[in-house]
C-alpha cells in the first residue's frame, strides 16, 4: 500500500475550537471525551444498529416489544359507543365474520399485509382473530346482528352500522399507534443516548465528576419517520372523532353529518377491507382533504362496496363512483387496498396465484405515501381481471362492439394484460 493509501487511512484529529480562557489541563481532560464523541456519531451515522448492545439483544427487544404490544391490543376496556361504561369483549369483528371472512378463507385462514423484520409481506391470520379489536360489549356488539345473521346487507342502517364500527376500529387503532410509537420513540432515545454518552465516558480522562445531558441529534431518519407517524395520527384522531360523532349522530337521529357512497360489484371478490384512505382534491380553487372509510364486503355472489367522508365531501365521495364499468371500479378497490388501508383479507390460494416479482411490488408499494386516487400499476385482484378481459375478447371476437369503439375495447385488453404480466420477466414462478 503507498504512502498516500495510507494517509487516507487515517483519520483527520477533530478539530476543536477551544474558549480561549480554558486552560491546556481542562483541554487535555476533554479532548479524549470529545474525540470519542465524534467517533460515536460517525459509527451512529454509518450504521444506526450500533446503538444495540449485540444483534442478540437487538432480536430480543424487537420480539418483546412485539409481544408486549399483541398483548396490549387484545386488552379488552371500555365499550366503544357513546355513554357505555361496560368492558368490551376481547374480539369484536369489524368486518362481518360469518358473510364476508369465512367466505373468502381456505382451511380456516386468510391473508393479511402485516409487518415483520424483513418488512411487509402477507402473513396467514385466523378467521376468528381476523379483522378483530376488543370494541364493544356484549349488548352493543349485538347491533350487528341484524345484517350479519342474514348475511347480507340490504338497507341504508346496516351501511351507516358498518360504518360506525370502521371508524370505531380506526380510532382505537390510532390511538394504540400513538402509545405504540411514543414508547418505542423514547426506547429508541434512550438506546441512542447511553451508546453516545457511554463512549463519551469512556474517552474522558479527567479525575472530576462528569455530568452528560443527552446530545442533541438532527436529521436522524429513524427518529423523523416516528416523529413524522405521531403526527400523523395527531392530524388524523380528531378528524376521526369528528366523523364517529358525525355517523353516531345520523344513526340514532337521521341526518347528513356524513356522506356515504354504496355500490355493488357484481363479482364475488377473494378479499375484503374495512379501514380509511385519504383523498386530496381541488374544489373551486380549494385545496381540501378528505379522510375516507371503506369498506370491501364480500357476499355470496357479489360484493359490497362502501365509500363515506365527513357531510362537506360529499360531492367527492359521489365522484368516485361516477364510473360504475367493472374495470373503473376493479381499479378503484385496487387503489384502495394498496394506497388506502392496509387493514385488509385474501383468500390464500389467489395471493399464492400471484408470482413472487409481483407481490413484493405489491407490499412495497403499500409502503409508499399514494392517495386513493392514484392508480396501481400492476394487477392485485387477478380472478375478476381475467374474467373481466376473457368476456371483453369473447365480445370482440363475436363483433358485438361498434366499429368506432373497437380499437379503445383492444386497447383496454392489451393495458389489462399487461397488468397481469407486470414484472413477468423478473420471476418465472
Amino acid at each position: 500500500m503507498s504512502g498516500l493509501e495510507n494517509m487516507a487511512d487515517k483519520k483527520a484529529p477533530v478539530e476543536i475550537n477551544w474558549p480561549e480562557d480554558m486552560s491546556q489541563e481542562s483541554r487535555d481532560e476533554l479532548r479524549g471525551l470529545l474525540t470519542a464523541y465524534d467517533d460515536a456519531l460517525t459509527e451512529f451515522d454509518n450504521d444506526h444498529k450500533v446503538i444495540f448492545p449485540s444483534d442478540a439483544e437487538r432480536n430480543r427487544l424487537f420480539h418483546g416489544f412485539l409481544k408486549r404490544w399483541i398483548k396490549a391490543w387484545l386488552k379488552p376496556g371500555p365499550c366503544m359507543h357513546e355513554g357505555c361504561t361496560k368492558t368490551s369483549i376481547v374480539r369484536s369483528h369489524t368486518i362481518s365474520l360469518g358473510s364476508s371472512i369465512q367466505l373468502i378463507a381456505e382451511n380456516g385462514h386468510v391473508l393479511t399485509p402485516q409487518f415483520g423484520e424483513n418488512g411487509l409481506d402477507l402473513v396467514p391470520v385466523g378467521v376468528r382473530e381476523a379483522s378483530t379489536f376488543p370494541g364493544f360489549c356484549d349488548e352493543h356488539e349485538a347491533q350487528f346482528a341484524a345484517f350479519e345473521t342474514k348475511k347480507q346487507m340490504t338497507e341504508a342502517e346496516h351501511f351507516g352500522l358498518q360504518a360506525f364500527r370502521t371508524i370505531c376500529r380506526e380510532i382505537y387503532t390510532k390511538r394504540h399507534q400513538r402509545m405504540k410509537a411514543e414508547a418505542i420513540l423514547a426506547e429508541y432515545w434512550r438506546l441512542r443516548d447511553a451508546f453516545v454518552i457511554g463512549r463519551m465516558r469512556q474517552g474522558y480522562t479527567g479525575i472530576k465528576p462528569l455530568n452528560i445531558s443527552a446530545p442533541r441529534f438532527e436529521n436522524d431518519p429513524i427518529e423523523t419517520k416516528l416523529v413524522e407517524m405521531l403526527n400523523g395520527v395527531r392530524v388524523d384522531l380528531p378528524e376521526l372523532e369528528r366523523l364517529y360523532q358525525g355517523i353516531l349522530h345520523d344513526l340514532q337521529n337521521g341526518g347528513d353529518k356524513t356522506a356515504i357512497s354504496v355500490a355493488n360489484f357484481d363479482v364475488q371478490l377473494t378479499v375484503c377491507l374495512s379501514g380509511l384512505g385519504v383523498l386530496n382534491y381541488i374544489d373551486h380553487g380549494v385545496r381540501k382533504r378528505a379522510l375516507c372509510f371503506l369498506a370491501i364486503l364480500p357476499e355470496a355472489g357479489q360484493t359490497k362496496i362502501i365509500l363515506g367522508a365527513a357531510a362537506e365531501h360529499e360531492k367527492m365521495v359521489r365522484y368516485q363512483f361516477r364510473d360504475t364499468s367493472s374495470l373503473a371500479m376493479l381499479e378503484m378497490l385496487e387503489s384502495w387496498m394498496i394506497h388506502g388501508s392496509d387493514h385488509w383479507f385474501m383468500t390464500p390460494s389467489a395471493w399464492a396465484a400471484i408470482r413472487q416479482a409481483r407481490q413484493r411490488a405489491i407490499c412495497d408499494r403499500i409502503l409508499e405515501p399514494l392517495s386513493l386516487a392514484d392508480r396501481v400499476p400492476f394487477s392485485v385482484l387477478d380472478g375478476p381481471r381475467r374474467q373481466i378481459v376473457s368476456f371483453a375478447e369473447s365480445q370482440l371476437a363475436k363483433g358485438a362492439f361498434l366499429a368506432g369503439v373497437v380499437e379503445q375495447v383492444k386497447q383496454t385488453i392489451a393495458e389489462q394484460k399487461a397488468k397481469l404480466d407486470y414484472l413477468r420477466c423478473s420471476n418465472s414462478a
